[in-house]
């Protein structure tokens, strides 16, 4: 057994290590004096999409502000412009370094700053002008420019402008909204929107076109405010009419004028004449078809101011509810209506030529309502007065005035504006009719004591007073620009001149009363005469009783005789309750118990 030794032999040498292969090529690499390459180092990686995001982004500010500097040169000159827009596409992968000499050789093919930005939006002066150039020579400039007629381009504008001007109609507007193509309404969406519907079983389904939804916005305003307050004075005038507005047709008139004969003259004034006995009339479909109301129709009243052609019409009742028509004979479209739930209609009137309405019935309070701006307004009591009912009333022509037929034989005057007590005139006995002269100067009433009465609305004092021939209660009346009628309850309707007896008569002086014969004495109603009324004109004088079916007929005044023809026993009158004749008596409407409201046309005011 060899002696372990206690040191190990430090000279012997150790068996060398294996190298793996990348270290191998490392220590080769040394050796040969190359550098060695780090076997750890990573390759580089392709951008991320923020960092080209990033680069993108600085590229855009660069190109900006390149664009930037170009158009200040151009405005304020200095500098040079850059490059168009297609030459600035370029990538920084695409771009080279340019030496000094190609770059002024690009330079020579740059366009100039005044090519760079179109002749059509603004033209730059860099001619430059003194501030004391004298006020001569931009005169002697401006005559040379007129003289010359302007440059080509300017003569273009002028032809195409006058080209638009010339093609554009003449009703079409100034300005469209090029929004509304895409604007799209369901008529079922709101219940406001309902009211544009053609018709009930129209659903909506369908989306409407912003034309087609202007078109009905428009159709809807003529029936409703249109109706209510002329519009006229806006319409654009025709030709002819701008001709004899500027009196360019005076001359020809005049020569037509002396042209004519006296027979053509005489017969031009007598167009207008109602002949006797035979009456023209034929019935159309009636006025509130579309609505026709729920119980009697208490009253009837056509808008004075309206189209002739197609005039507004109202309509009334127990039923509580005032409609709407717009009257042409076919279709009768119902405008809209509004309901009174505490307040059973038995007087309802338009006030003069304005969109107002008052309404009233057997209650101490009454209605205006407002048809064009929709407003409605409750009078709770008339100042001063007492009244539980205040169901019949009577408005002036000119609409300023309502008066309230009141207990104790009072005539309750309201102003229709401020809606407040005026006065009261005083009659003997009970107040049973009262009516408006058509001037609207004076008010004519009389009642249970037979006796009919004349106020001046002026001064207020009674300035005529007769008693009616027949001698009963005064039932109704009415008054034309020539006539008086006054019908009582035994049927009788006299027919006076509207000429007072004695203008200077005096209630406080005498008592006595004046005596006026009737012109002529009616008798063809068998009950008493509930309803009379003149059409326009004065020429006709309808007349009805509320107490017999069919019981009503119409009077020629020239002749003061009863035409034969119409109506007949198979007229469908049934109870008459209310009528009225449109303006310029185009229309008769007649309101029964049924609820409908019969409508007739008048073919000689036609023509």
């Amino acid at each position: 057994i060899m002696p372990r030794s206690s040191k190990k032999d430090k000279s012997k040498k150790r068996r060398p290590k294996e190298l793996s292969p990348l270290t191998a090529q490392f220590e080769e690499e040394k050796e040969e004096g190359q550098q060695p390459s780090n076997p750890n180092q990573k390759e580089k990686k392709e951008p991320s999409k923020r960092e080209e995001k990033a680069s993108k982004r600085a590229r855009a500010e660069e190109e900006d502000g390149a664009e930037e500097r170009r158009l200040t040169s151009i405005l304020f000159g200095g500098g040079s412009a850059g490059f168009g827009d297609d030459q600035d596409e370029a990538t920084d992968e695409d771009e080279d370094d340019y030496s000094e000499d190609e770059v002024e050789q690009n330079m020579e093919f740059l366009p100039s700053p005044a090519n760079t930005m179109p002749d059509d939006l603004f033209e730059i002066d860099r001619t430059g002008g003194d501030d004391d150039e004298d006020e001569d020579d931009i005169e002697e400039d401006d005559d040379q420019e007129s003289e010359e007629g302007g440059s080509e381009d300017d003569l273009e504008k002028e032809d195409e402008e006058k080209k638009d001007s010339s093609s554009k109609p003449a009703g079409a507007a100034a300005w469209v909204d090029e929004d509304d193509k895409d604007v799209s309404m369901n008529l079922m969406g709101t219940n406001r929107l309902r009211k544009l519907r053609k018709s009930k079983h129209e659903k909506g389904a369908t989306a409407l076109e912003g034309a087609e939804f202007e078109a009905r916005l428009r159709k809807r305003f003529e029936y409703t405010t249109s109706a209510t307050a002329r519009t006229d004075w806006a319409a654009i005038p025709e030709e002819e009419d701008r001709k004899k507005a500027h009196g360019d047709d005076d001359f020809e008139d005049e020569e037509n004028l002396l042209g004519s004969s006296t027979s053509s003259l005489l017969a031009t004034s007598h167009k207008h004449t109602l002949p006797p006995q035979i009456l023209n009339v034929v019935r159309s479909q009636d006025a509130n078809r579309t609505d026709p109301n729920k119980s009697v129709v208490q009253a009837v009243n056509f808008h004075p101011a309206s189209d002739p052609d197609r005039p507004l019409m109202l309509t009334a009742g127990m039923d509580k509810t005032l409609r709407f028509f717009l009257v042409d004979g076919e279709k009768n479209q119902k405008i809209h209506g509004i309901h009174f739930p505490k307040l059973p209609i038995y007087s309802a009137s338009f006030l003069g030529s304005s969109g107002n309405v008052v309404v009233s019935g057997r209650r101490p309070f009454f209605y205006i309502y407002d048809a064009t701006a929709g407003k409605l307004d409750m009078i709770p009591k008339i100042s001063g007065r007492k009244e539980k009912s205040l169901e019949k009333h009577v408005v002036s022509p000119d609409g300023r005035t309502i008066a309230f037929l009141a207990n104790d034989g009072f005539i309750s005057l309201v102003n229709a504006h401020s809606k407040h007590w005026i006065a009261d005139l005083k009659m003997n006995g009970s107040v049973r009719a009262v009516t408006f002269t058509p001037d609207g100067e004076y008010i004519l009433g009389s009642g249970s004591d037979g006796d009919v009465y004349r106020w001046d609305l002026r001064s207020r004092k009674c300035v005529e007073r007769f008693s009616n021939e027949d001698g009963t209660i005064t039932s109704s009346m009415a008054a034309s620009s020539r006539h008086l009628a006054v019908g009582s309850e035994s049927g009788v309707v006299n027919l006076y001149s509207d000429r007072m007896v004695n203008s200077s008569w005096n209630a406080s002086s005498s008592m006595q009363q004046n005596k006026k014969t009737p012109i002529k004495s009616i008798m063809n109603l068998p009950t008493s005469a509930d309803f009379v009324r003149y059409n326009h004109d004065g020429q006709i004088l309808a007349m009805s009783s509320r107490r017999e079916k069919d019981s009503m007929k119409l009077l020629h005044v020239p002749t003061s005789t009863v035409f034969s023809n119409w109506p007949t026993s198979k007229t469908p009158l049934n109870y008459v309750w209310s009528m009225d004749f449109s303006p310029e008596s185009r229309f008769l409407a007649i309101g029964n118990d049924k609820g409908k409201c019969l409508l007739y046309k008048l073919l000689h005011y036609h023509d």
